[in-house]
């Protein structure tokens, strides 16, 4: 006995299901998180110019006043007075804590000489060895670098460390395959292994560089985009207050992008390696 073959009747067709792929690719993008920051600020305009409030300016407000900043005031000389300090705090905790971290990692006399020290001062707070260090600096930039020093060297110092102790056995046989000496090993096998490691570090650190370059400003000196910051609150200057504050925002993610895009040219080959397996 054959079935009977039902036949879908006209107009009652199942219509097709609608595709909602772009949807879930766009809500897990990053244009959905920079939509959400737009529509805050299109909100913070609208509120801002419907609704006077001294505190809060509109964002045609604040714009005008970093213009105003840039051009005429003290905006630009603070901002290029932190990077510097910045700069300089930086370079100085990369050199040392990859020096000190990955010596650590590979020598192991090193380890048991500087690992208790490493432990101890890294448990304590900035603002516990603040009046120490203002007694023994001063409130100059040599304050502002070594504070900076400190709480960015922290970060690289941990991070190269694990990177060097991250050095498989196989890549040490075939150093010992190559007769490779001490000093090649390290520079030609060790090093490349802990980049991604040291990249982390220093990545952590750049952010935290430009915080207490910040801070630094504020609690010491008469100079940098914190005691441009400061001093606008003091005064009651708002807009200057969040020009300033939205400039230190900025710079913050301009140079965490740059980061970015130099990290990934360095380890491209880690990319490269991934996509051959």
């Amino acid at each position: 006995m054959t079935a009977e073959r039902t036949l879908p009747l006209p107009g009652l067709a199942s219509a097709p299901r609608p595709n909602f792929a772009w949807a879930r690719h766009y809500l897990r993008s990053r244009a959905f998180g920079w939509t959400l920051v737009a529509l805050m600020l299109v909100a913070w305009q609208v509120t801002a110019s419907a609704i006077f409030m001294p505190e809060l300016p509109s964002l045609s407000a604040i714009g005008a006043e970093w213009v105003l900043q840039m051009r005429e005031g003290e905006l630009a000389p603070a901002l290029l007075e932190t990077l510097r300090v910045a700069a300089i705090g930086y370079a100085i905790a990369a050199v040392a804590g990859i020096t000190v971290g990955f010596l650590m990692g590979r020598v192991r006399i090193i380890w048991a000489m500087a690992e208790p020290f490493v432990e101890l001062l890294r448990q304590i707070p900035i603002s516990a060895i603040l009046p120490l260090l203002i007694l023994y600096l001063g409130v100059d930039d040599a304050l502002r670098i070594v504070i900076v020093v400190i709480v960015a060297s922290f970060p690289i110092l941990l991070n190269s460390f694990a990177g060097a102790r991250s050095l498989s056995r196989t890549m040490r046989l075939t150093a010992e395959t190559f007769r490779l000496s001490w000093w090649q090993t390290q520079v030609e096998i060790g090093l490349p292994a802990a980049l991604p490691y040291i990249l982390v570090g220093m990545r952590q650190a750049l952010a935290m560089t430009l915080v207490m370059a910040v801070i630094t400003g504020m609690l010491a000196g008469n100079s940098g985009i914190g005691y441009f910051i400061l001093e606008a609150q003091q005064v009651l200057n708002v807009r200057a207050l969040f020009a300033g504050v939205l400039t230190v925002a900025a710079v913050g993610y301009l140079l965490n992008a740059i980061f970015l895009l130099i990290e990934r040219r360095l380890t491209r080959w880690r990319a490269i390696g991934t996509a051959g397996d």
